[in-house]
């Protein structure tokens, strides 16, 4: 039986992520040994001589920025379109975020604005493979060579994903992931940067080996939280279960995915003690040795999925679907459209069974925790009013994406009609 009702997201953890963290958690080994074993795999699979297993993406990026011995007086370009934490933990660096503005439809930098941006004190730029999709990294390395800029890779959402056949986190000087539980590999908590400069990951890597192994408390409850969802998000359970949960917090003006894995925006004023607190666990380690080995073929479903929305959606009235970069291969993370009337058709899709989200992302080049970095990025602006995810995670079907075709298409109608 079809039931029509399809989830935003569905993790990529599994029963035998589950049950490897129960058993590497009841009975903790030696956490180096793994953590190396992740580590060297990860760089093989990116392409990189140095990966250095971190706590989190942001403090991946302020290890990156100290390596680089950025700080007062430095400037660092980064797209008008991102994740609030990534400006904020530059200021906390003591470098000053420079905001330039991203392509309407592929969401991801500008290189044309990259470089209307660069002053005699910017030293580095955070090209940002937003969504899935790839820079055009070739336009982004040739500005930022000609200026002796930094180029720092934001692959947060990006694992796997392919510039020209070569993998994102390989194409700059350095880069920054993220492994939480909504991304499309996951090591329940973590990160990890990437890079072929020898002195940039032996200072990262001194750092991280000084820090306080992580209480694996956070671990068991990631585990059990994305063991939850998983079981949730199953297309018996889903329709049953988290749908109706959705429904009624929407209608109470609440959104309950938001709520458990969003947070607070804040200005980090100093670096978190926590930070230092949480040095990567074998468990960790240990799940994502088991992501890592079936990404691949995550990103694959993606990208199929991806590719027939691309052509099913691109002719619906009143919608603008994404575009990608000449020579990217995205992954497919996110797929999202631009409707005017963005709320409501988030609502006519509820009503057809389809749950979406605005998502995290902000406009920060006009966003009320920087109000003296301000510098107008209008394709941001308009993305983040009008910007929304439809389903493209790997556990879809065709029956499932025939559905959502013919929600979005029939949606777009109505509103038409009564515009």
């Amino acid at each position: 039986m079809y039931f029509g009702r399809i989830p935003r997201f569905s993790p990529s953890f599994s029963l035998n992520d589950a049950l490897t963290s129960a058993r590497l958690i009841a009975r903790p080994p030696e956490d180096a040994p793994k953590v190396r074993e992740f580590e060297q795999s990860f760089a093989r699979f990116i392409g990189v001589k140095h990966a250095i297993m971190t706590p989190s993406a942001r403090y991946a990026f302020y290890l990156i920025l100290q390596a680089y011995d950025l700080g007062p007086g430095d400037e660092v370009i980064i797209p008008g379109l991102t994740y609030f934490a990534i400006p904020s933990i530059a200021v906390t660096a003591g470098v000053r975020p420079v905001f330039a503005d991203v392509g309407l439809t592929t969401h991801v930098l500008d290189p044309a604005a990259f470089e209307a941006a660069i002053t005699p004190k910017t030293r580095a730029v955070v090209p940002t493979h937003l969504y899935g999709t790839p820079c055009d990294m070739d336009a982004i390395n040739r500005i930022a060579k000609a200026h002796g800029i930094k180029v720092i890779e934001d692959c947060a959402q990006s694992t796997g994903a392919r510039y020209k056949g070569r993998r994102v986190g390989s194409l700059g000087d350095a880069a920054y992931y993220t492994f939480g539980l909504t991304k499309n590999m996951t090591t329940l908590t973590g990160a990890m940067v990437t890079t072929d400069d020898d002195a940039v990951a032996a200072r990262i890597r001194k750092v991280i080996d000084a820090g306080t192994p992580a209480a694996l408390a956070r671990s068991r409850k990631e585990a059990v939280v994305g063991l939850a969802m998983k079981v949730a998000t199953h297309p018996f359970v889903y329709p049953l279960t988290l749908h109706p949960a959705i429904v009624l917090g929407n209608k109470l003006g609440e959104d309950p995915i938001h709520e458990r894995f969003g947070e607070p925006e804040v200005l980090y004023k100093e670096l978190p003690d926590s930070f230092q607190r949480n040095r990567p666990r074998a468990v960790q380690a240990a799940v994502g040795l088991q992501q890592l080995a079936r990404v691949e073929q995550l990103n694959g479903a993606r990208s199929r999925n991806g590719r027939f929305l691309d052509e099913h959606l691109a002719h619906v009235p009143h919608l603008t679907v994404p575009s990608y970069p000449g020579a990217a291969e995205p992954i497919y993370m996110s797929f999202v459209v631009h409707h005017a009337r963005r709320d409501d058709l988030m609502a006519a899709l509820r009503k057809r069974g389809v749950d979406t989200t605005t998502g995290y992302m902000n406009d920060c080049s006009d966003h009320p925790l920087f109000p003296e970095f301000r510098r107008p990025c209008p394709n941001a602006a308009t993305i983040k009013a009008e910007q929304l995810h439809i389903p493209v995670h790997p556990s879809l079907d065709d029956r499932d994406l025939a559905h959502m075709v013919e929600a979005v298409r029939s949606a777009c109608l109505e509103l038409g009609r009564s515009a």
